[in-house]
């Protein structure tokens, strides 16, 4: 079934505003603005991230690092036929639109602080209630959190949560993250896997693209 033409042109207005958004630098929060999303009204899973990184802030294309390789690698384990149906099928956001910074501390990009996590909020509110996605792809503890609250990966990571939206949290693919070496978490990985192929099977055959 394809979007109706008012919720895609709705949709369209609303990137265009987002892509548009300069809010965090007029506040003194972030030195840049490139909000950074993908996606049509015609996607039929949502995936949402924590934010963009140095990468995205060059190539304004979700998760389009390092990070990224490896996120497509998982898409395909979990049934996508590759990383383009993936990234043709799959809406991809962030809690915070745009890159949050180096970490001055180093070991990576910093976590976005709340200001901008407030400032973004009704970014990702607006996109879910325009496209009421059934299943949300919750990547790395701040996306996940946004959900579901406070909470373990161990706990989380492997279950889906809820309904209209089901959630699946899955842990972030990060390079320096070390969550992946305990063979217990690398089943919970397969098995949150195993439910987008099965959510997936059940979605987006409606659905076209």
């Amino acid at each position: 079934m394809s979007p109706s033409r008012s919720i895609a042109a709705e949709l369209r207005d609303l990137q265009a505003r987002c892509r548009a958004c300069t809010r965090c630098v007029q506040d003194g929060l972030l030195p840049v603005a490139a909000p950074t999303f993908s996606g049509t009204a015609a996607a039929c899973l949502f995936l949402v991230g924590q934010a963009p990184g140095l990468v995205e802030l060059e190539s304004r294309r979700p998760f389009s690092g390092r990070a990224g390789r490896e996120l497509d690698r998982w898409m395909i384990r979990a049934g996508f036929e590759s990383a383009e149906e993936f990234r043709r099928r799959v809406y991809i956001a962030a809690v915070a639109r745009c890159f949050p910074g180096r970490n001055p501390r180093g070991g990576g990009d910093q976590r976005p602080s709340r200001g901008v996590i407030e400032n973004c909020a009704s970014w990702l509110d607006a996109e879910l209630e325009l496209l009421r996605p059934p299943v949300v792809i919750a990547v790395g503890q701040l996306a996940i959190s946004r959900f579901l609250g406070p909470g373990s990966l161990e706990e989380r990571v492997g279950r889906a949560f809820g309904s209209a939206p089901v959630v699946v949290p899955l842990p972030h693919p990060s390079g320096q993250s070390r969550w992946l070496n305990d063979p217990a978490n690398r089943d919970r990985l397969e098995r949150a896997l195993s439910l987008i192929s099965e959510l997936r099977g059940r979605h987006c055959a409606t659905k076209r693209s």
